[in-house]
């Protein structure tokens, strides 16, 4: 893996016969955008022919049936299609994580919340204090708050997950809605948004690692008449991490206001201001010493292989997001969503030269000293995206419709200062001596980058008779990277299909047709632009929620390829290369439910199998994946009482490139005691409650990368 994250990323490129049916279908969906002037035309004549003047109102037609929210299971998820569509009638495969969810299993970063979901690889690269990267589908994902893209590059601040009210996972390619997407997914966060009732908390935190943390959510009503409302939510927190010298410390408050004058108008406005003071955790470590024998022993899971006082990973982020929605009629509804970032990333390092010599790195005969190299890199990020779209809803020809047309645009400017060096002075992975003359690289300006992307779309979500869905959708993207006085352009036109057949049972069969493009607005190693990455996928699967029923079960098959795929880089692992084609097929099941008001439970289970076609191996993928999650409330699950949580996360053997060096299989255990008495909830988690050491990944290139260790935070909640 690169030193600058995303283990890997992937995508592949249609076949001429798929193109030959995106052709055909562009202007059947131009078509469709203007069915609702169509289909108002015909209610008008129709109106007038009954009754002169009077014009006759046709009633809404509800497609989205009845959503149950129990426990964990959720059954409206909107970032698949961008429209209010339950789970069960989306032909894609997503998860929900609700805040309930996430507050049972004690989430402590956006990655933890990943863990019990089907299709994901959470901690792909262990302890790694700079972003919350996983593998999706075996690939890497992208980042999405309200809506809007939020991550960009590599460098990026982490989202605070006590700001989140819930993630959707959508698996699977997603540019047609969202344009630069990977194949694997993305992973869409929503805000915590004004409400119109009264509700006030306050969060305390202890854990190990020195963990302390204090939170608050404050939110209500600001006038008497019902149209403003106001939230405001902090987190301050002082703590070390796993590794020595390495702190996890953050101030954020994220105020925001909501104005509503009537029912068909919402407009909220919310700023972020987030400042994070880490370091480098993500240390390199020999293949000798972790996953293998050294003389020596094991290098301690906690070494810091960088210095002290020089080695940081600072971020200061400060946003701007305006949603605005209304709705005109039973028929149009209008949406516009934008957001300005603006980010400043401090991030310097050491890590060990376990590259010029795999096999053996050390310096000595003893097996214990490497050299080392040095990295500086000060980057200012300038983002600017928005999103805007029309729905309409209407009958037309015994069939009803969901027609959606957006444009999206996305702007960024990023300037650098980066440095690099090697340090000769051999160090110590055992028995480590810092300050021992290390002077750190000069930096030097790099060519500025700026990206811009505009990309239009059309969905027609459609429903016919009593049993069929439909969903078709294509899209055209426009995508310019500009470094320095290089300019690049690409376009690209994807699209989507998909047919379901929903039974009274509540069975839904589906299969689906997606493409992905994603330009990449980084840079690599050298300050070279990378090919856009491109994809596709076939997917077929099952549905079932039981009419009225909280349990959610998910079957999926899905055949992915991928072009220009992203990959750690053999020598140098501040880089990643575009590693050519990939095929990757899987199956995924995931079944969620609330049994006799006591027990919450979820459960997962991934088969995935990839291969580029250069005949290596994805590192760090394991084939077999499986999850399960349970929580026994004594009393209910609403009443006062005890709550006791347990849960168990399987991780199958994973290999480097080459197939040849094995990481071995391991079974976490977390766990979870909480109690509820009217205003109060105390809680204890433990995440790896066996405190296993264990290899998540290991590279041919030379390192290997620790898992997270035991996390043990109590915490206690009071509302008012």
């Amino acid at each position: 893996m690169a030193a600058r994250r995303k283990g890997a990323t992937p995508l592949p490129q249609p076949q001429e016969n798929a193109m030959l049916l995106r052709r055909k279908t562009l202007p059947l969906l131009l078509a469709s955008a203007s069915l609702p002037f169509v289909a108002s035309a015909q209610e008008t004549a129709s109106a007038q022919q009954q009754g002169g003047d009077k014009a006759v109102q046709l009633a809404p037609v509800d497609v989205r049936g009845v959503s149950v929210d129990a426990g964990y299971t959720r059954t409206d998820a909107s970032s698949a299609t961008k429209t209010d569509t339950p789970i069960i009638e989306t032909p894609q495969a997503i998860s929900v994580i609700s805040n309930a969810q996430m507050l049972d299993q004690g989430v402590l970063t956006i990655q933890d919340a990943l863990r019990y979901s089907a299709g994901v690889r959470a901690d792909a690269y262990g302890v790694d204090s700079r972003g919350d990267d996983a593998f999706l589908r075996g690939t890497s994902f992208v980042q999405y708050l309200d809506g809007l893209r939020q991550a960009f590059g590599y460098s990026y601040a982490r989202t605070e997950p006590y700001f989140i009210d819930r993630i959707e996972i959508v698996r699977g390619p997603s540019s047609v809605l969202y344009g630069q997407g990977t194949t694997g997914g993305l992973i869409a966060l929503a805000s915590k948004r004004p409400q119109f009732t009264a509700s006030h908390e306050i969060d305390a935190q202890l854990g190990n690692n020195a963990r302390k943390q204090l939170a608050f959510d404050f939110t209500g009503p600001l006038d008497t008449a019902g149209h403003w409302a106001y939230r405001l939510i902090g987190v301050y927190r002082d703590s070390d991490s796993q590794i020595d010298y390495v702190p996890d410390d953050r101030k954020a408050i994220a105020p925001s206001i909501t104005w509503m004058p009537d029912q068909d108008t919402r407009w909220t406005l919310l700023a972020n201001l987030q400042f994070d003071h880490n370091g480098t955790s993500l240390n390199f470590l020999p293949h000798s010493g972790t996953l293998l024998p050294n003389p020596n022993g094991r290098i301690p899971t906690q070494r810091f292989v960088s210095e002290p006082g020089f080695d940081r990973y600072d971020t200061d982020q400060r946003s701007l997001t305006s949603l605005f929605e209304h709705r005109f009629n039973d028929t149009w509804k209008f949406e516009q969503n934008m957001r300005y970032s603006h980010d400043n990333v401090n991030y310097r390092s050491l890590y060990p030269d376990v590259y010029s010599n795999p096999a053996y790195p050390f310096l000595d005969d003893t097996a214990s000293t490497v050299n080392r190299y040095s990295y500086i890199s000060i980057d200012r990020h300038k983002r600017f995206v928005t999103d805007t779209h029309a729905q309409a809803d209407f009958d037309l020809a015994s069939m009803h419709h969901r027609v959606l047309v957006g444009l999206d645009v996305g702007y960024s400017h990023t300037d650098s200062r980066q440095g690099y060096g090697f340090d000769d002075v051999p160090f110590n992975l055992y028995d480590p001596v810092y300050r021992n003359g290390f002077t750190p690289p000069d930096v030097a300006p790099i060519a500025s980058s700026r990206t811009r992307q505009t990309g239009l779309y059309v969905q027609d979500q459609i429903n016919w008779g009593e049993h069929w869905i439909g969903t078709v959708g294509v899209r055209h993207d426009r995508a310019t990277l500009t470094t320095g006085d290089d300019r690049s352009v690409d376009n690209a036109t994807t699209s989507r299909f998909g047919l379901m057949y929903r039974f009274d049972s509540g069975l839904v069969p589906y299969l689906s047709y997606t493409e992905s493009f994603q330009p990449l607005d980084s840079l690599d190693f050298y300050n070279r632009p990378y090919e856009p990455l491109r994809g596709k996928q076939y997917e077929a699967g099952l549905k079932y929620q039981p009419v009225g029923s909280p349990t959610l079960v998910t079957a999926t098959y899905f055949d992915l390829r991928e072009e220009n795929r992203l990959a750690p880089d053999p020598q140098n692992p501040l880089n990643q290369i575009q590693a050519g084609r990939a095929k990757t097929r899987g199956v995924e099941l995931e079944a969620s439910t609330r049994i006799a008001d006591h027990v919450d439970m979820i459960g997962t289970y991934t088969w995935t199998k990839a291969r580029p076609d250069d005949g290596s191996i994805v590192a760090g993928l394991p084939k077999n994946q499986g999850s399960v999650w349970g929580v026994y409330h004594v009393n209910d699950a609403d009443s006062d009482g005890f709550s006791f949580g347990i849960g168990a996360r399987y991780i199958g053997k994973n290999y480097d490139e080459t197939g040849t060096l094995e990481v071995p299989k391991k079974t976490l255990f977390d766990a979870m005691v909480a109690y509820t008495q009217g205003p109060w909830r105390f809680s204890v988690n433990a995440a790896n409650v066996t405190d296993q050491v264990y290899s998540a990944t290991c590279l041919a290139r030379g390192d290997c990368f620790y898992g997270p260790r035991r996390s043990i935070v109590g915490q206690a909640r009071y509302r008012f």
